[in-house]
Order: structure tokens, then C-alpha cells, then sequence
């Protein structure tokens, strides 16, 4: 059974897929470890902020980062925002912490 699909780039004209966006990980994104970052102010209506930055430069007000496990997606998120200034202050560096519910090893 199938839970999840790669993730292909359609505006390169070819559609290739999507590599995962975590640092230098070269494995392919899957369409269920995917992030969506709001570009804009979150009081804001996300459809209104769309089609205004649509109509002003071209691009929506949200970019997608795709992953290719909830892992690498979980670092990503922690390094931004106030994850990554709570990490700054409790061990010095922003990059490359995991939050604090997925701090085990596996196995």
C-alpha cells in the first residue's frame, strides 16, 4: 500500500522530483513531510495575502519545503522563528536541533 508520492516540480518543464530540503540530505521529498511557511503577517487571511502578492510580484505569499521523513522535517521547523531562538538559548546554536518531544534515539 501506498502512503505517499514523491513530490515533482512541474515548472521546469521536464518534472523532476522535489530533493529533501534539510541541509545536505539528496534524498526525494515525499508529498506527507511537507511545510508550508507563511510569508506574511499570520493575523492575516492566508487567500487574501495569496492573490494580493499574486497580482503585486508574481508569487504567493507561502512557500512549500518538502522532506523525505518527519525527521528532517521536525529539524527544519526547529530552526525557525522562536523555535530557534529558545534552541539558541538553551544550547548556543539555532541549526540542527530536534524539539523537545523527539529527543530520543531510535532503536
Amino acid at each position: 500500500m501506498r502512503v505517499s508520492k514523491k513530490v515533482i516540480n512541474l515548472d521546469s518543464g521536464v518534472g523532476r522530483p522535489l530533493v529533501c530540503c534539510w541541509d545536505e540530505c539528496d534524498r526525494l521529498g515525499l508529498t506527507i513531510y511537507q511545510h508550508v511557511s507563511c510569508e506574511h503577517d499570520v493575523r492575516w487571511n492566508c487567500e487574501e495575502q495569496d492573490r494580493l502578492r499574486i497580482q503585486r510580484c508574481g508569487q504567493t505569499a507561502h512557500l512549500n519545503y518538502v522532506f523525505c521523513s518527519e525527521r528532517h522535517r521536525a529539524y527544519f521547523v526547529n530552526a525557525k522563528g522562536r523555535n530557534a531562538l529558545e534552541s539558541l538559548a538553551r544550547t548556543g546554536r539555532a541549526h540542527g536541533n530536534l524539539p523537545v518531544g523527539m529527543r530520543q534515539r531510535y532503536g
